[in-house]
């Protein structure tokens, strides 16, 4: 015998419902308005403020770098940083705070959220280009070294030492766009 559907349905309601609610009050139905704002809170994005255009970021070694033209991305954070003549990516993991906020100057852009992945990011440059990497490990110095191209998670150097550098191992890449 197939059990009718419509029935258990209803009895999955009930029991959630009394689950969930053992007064058995009634819920009320909740606004598109207030199911964004309960989203917004869920995602952990309740602190931004309407109009953040530039990041203050810490990074694990004690400095402070600031981004105008933020993009959020699954693993980087990335920006035009305090020279205006250089675009920086930094990894999440590198950073122990950020600060979010906006600031007054003309035609800055909001802060975006992208799923491209750093080297998907780093394509949308110009290369050959002087750059600034900083390797994942905790000691690691900057570098700076000349980045002939991106080429499948590589960024492919100048350098004898290092000619492909495998961008998975980077923990910052600050890469002179002028």
């Amino acid at each position: 015998m197939i059990p009718n559907r419509n029935r258990t349905s209803e009895l999955c309601i009930t029991f959630l419902s009394k689950t969930r609610n053992p007064q058995n009050i009634q819920m009320k139905s909740t606004t598109n308005l207030e199911l964004h704002k309960y989203s917004s809170y869920a995602s952990g994005l309740y602190f931004l403020t309407p109009g953040v255009n530039t990041l203050r970021i810490q990074l694990r070694d004690g400095n402070i770098r600031e981004i105008t033209h933020p993009k959020i991305s699954r693993d980087f954070i990335s920006g035009i940083l305090e020279d205006t003549m250089t675009r920086g990516y930094f990894r999440r993991s590198f950073i122990t705070s950020i600060e979010f906020y906006h600031d007054d100057k003309s035609g800055l852009p909001e802060l975006s959220f992208t799923r491209k992945a750093l080297g998907e990011q780093l394509l949308e440059l110009q290369f050959p280009a002087e750059s600034s990497i900083r390797y994942r490990d905790s000691g690691a110095e900057t570098e700076k070294i000349l980045v002939l191209e991106i080429f499948r998670g590589f960024l492919v150097t100048s350098s004898s030492l290092h000619r492909a550098i495998p961008l998975a191992a980077l923990a910052s890449v600050e890469v002179e766009c002028g």
